[in-house]
């Protein structure tokens, strides 16, 4: 393939580091990185735990385990050449109950057969002996699990990609592309200025503070009542039926986004006049008796015209229906065009929306997913290393650790729940565009169906801080839950299929000289530079290569 401009859209660490893999295979080529934010890994990549992920519980031999082997070997010598901070510290999943003990038993044949080193079975005597402040019935120890500084890490690769003439086109929104038969069409256009909502600076983490004396901001317990009308605190909000979960009913839904938003916005004006506009779109795909569900081949569209819902304007096309209300109109915002080679397109959590855009189907989906991350100041003889939960195939996002992070503080988390905007960081906002791309796609109905029982569990933990915490004494008795702060929150984009099952692959499809990245294994960030090199194999040799 003769190739001379190469455009990549996306600067999280995939993308940077798939260009910085094109400048080194082509190194007369024009490369030139894409992306909406001010910077690289503004999103998923840059709100981690830091956690450089073996895939313990990977299935042995599957692309997910190769890619995360592969990932480690090629991410060690490049930090450490870097001067990028990289502590093997050890990991400790730890059991709670037998169910969870037989499943470390399953997951350490899995590791075993993956050739992670060293992984072995700890009974509590030895448990503590690593971790004295573990409890639990059984552990297995992952002695070679990391942690490092994926910002930083992206940063490097994007420093690699200018020195070999690769530029960066930052606050640029990419809106489609036009598909020829020996080059692509990009359009774009100027990025809306970022709000950094809640990014940075909302402690208060899903709406109370773990110490209940100070928020983020060091503003006295008297000044936070204050301001309890307009932000009010989620614990007062949590009943023992939880507002954001139904019960045993699978076949009904599972997560209701007008109790979500009652619980945030209940007593403003304003909700009131989208409130009945949420319901009827939830009520559309929840209420077996309404008969309105729509059928068809997951691509969004309903099966025939009797099928739609006869309480409203004609539904929108696929592409337009994707696309945020906030993001269609901007008059203000001229769109310019550039002509490539080749583009490759590592959109995250717009993925779906720009391959429609582009004439690909819309399977998987992304829905975005909100992970809190929370610190504490303790000594090292808390914890030494990584202290995690037994991962259960029932309840994908349930997973919960202890981290001695880089800095040497401690990050707890994450802390999941369905996100109310796919960038929307802001604890007290939502994206109604955003939402209906969610509420309204079958499959995500389906995984809350499948996901019920275990999901209404933790449901308290997934909005309430000191619930979570709770959680997280459960197995580290020894944090001081007084002490725990909000810390950074991240959207995870959760790819997945008509049929409600998790997409957690690499997958990409390519038509012409257009490739999309549809989404990425769940070890995305450590096996980054492997996936780089997995997706150019693809692009450059053909498919029957892809997996050399």
């Amino acid at each position: 393939m003769s190739i001379s401009r190469v455009a990549v859209v996306g600067a999280g660490i995939v993308g940077v580091a798939l260009a910085r893999e094109i400048t080194s295979r082509f190194p007369d080529a024009e490369v030139t990185v894409f992306d909406k934010a001010e910077r690289v890994a503004a999103h998923q990549s840059g709100h981690t735990s830091g956690v450089v992920d073996p895939a313990l519980a990977a299935q042995p031999g599957s692309p997910e385990a190769k890619l995360a082997h592969r990932g480690v070997e090629l991410l060690v010598p490049f930090v450490s050449e870097r001067g990028i901070p990289y502590r093997e510290c050890g990991q400790l999943l730890v059991a709670q109950n037998t169910d969870e003990a037989d499943r470390l038993e399953e997951i350490l044949a899995r590791a075993e057969a993956n050739s992670i080193p060293g992984v072995r079975l700890l009974d509590r005597k030895e448990m503590r002996e690593i971790e004295p402040n573990a409890r639990g019935v059984l552990a297995l120890y992952a002695p070679h699990t990391a942690v490092t500084d994926f910002t930083a890490l992206t940063e490097a690769l994007a420093s690699d990609v200018s020195a070999a003439g690769g530029t960066f086109r930052l606050s640029t929104e990419v809106t489609g592309f036009d598909v020829m038969s020996n080059e692509v069409r990009l359009r774009m256009r100027a990025a809306a200025p970022e709000s950094h909502d809640g990014v940075e600076d909302d402690g208060d983490a899903g709406g109370d503070d773990a110490a209940g004396s100070s928020d983020s901001e060091g503003r006295d317990e008297s000044s936070s009542r204050d301001e309890s009308s307009e932000r009010s605190d989620i614990d007062d909000q949590v009943h023992e039926a939880p507002r954001t979960y139904r019960g045993d009913n699978t076949t009904g839904p599972v997560i209701d986004f007008r109790d979500e938003l009652r619980s945030r916005f209940g007593s403003q004006d304003w909700f009131k006049q989208v409130e009945d506009t949420i319901g009827n779109i939830s009520d559309r795909f929840t209420n077996p008796a309404s008969g309105r569900e729509r059928t068809g081949s997951g691509n969004g569209r309903s099966a025939s015209e009797s099928e739609r819902p006869t309480s409203g304007r004609e539904r929108p096309a696929t592409h337009e229906r994707e696309r945020p209300p906030r993001e269609r109109d901007r008059p203000d915002r001229a769109e310019g065009t550039e002509v490539f080679d080749l583009v490759i397109v590592c959109a995250g959590l717009q993925a779906d929306r720009l391959a429609v855009a582009s004439g690909f189907d819309d399977d998987p989906r992304i829905v975005p997913f909100t992970s809190d991350y929370y610190a504490v100041d303790a000594p090292a003889e808390v914890v030494r290393g990584i202290i995690s939960t037994v991962p259960d195939p029932s309840s994908p996002f349930s997973e919960r650790s202890v981290v001695r992070g880089i800095n040497d503080g401690l990050v707890l988390g994450p802390n999941t729940i369905v996100s109310l905007g796919r960038e929307r960081y802001d604890k007290h906002g939502f994206d109604l565009g955003d939402m209906g791309s969610t509420v309204g796609f079958k499959g995500f109905w389906k995984f809350a169906a499948q996901t019920a029982k275990t999901a209404a569990r933790g449901a308290k933990s997934a909005v309430s801080t000191s619930a979570f915490v709770e959680e997280i004494r459960k197995f580290v008795p020894a944090i001081d839950a007084s002490a725990v702060r909000a810390d950074s929150r991240g959207i995870r984009a959760q790819a997945i299929d008509a049929e409600g099952t998790l997409v957690d692959e690499l997958r990409v499809t390519t038509r012409g000289r257009l490739t999309m990245v549809r989404s990425l294994p769940k070890s995305g960030a450590t096996s980054a530079l492997a996936t780089a090199e997995r997706i150019a194999n693809q692009v450059f040799d053909g498919p029957a290569d892809a997996d050399d």
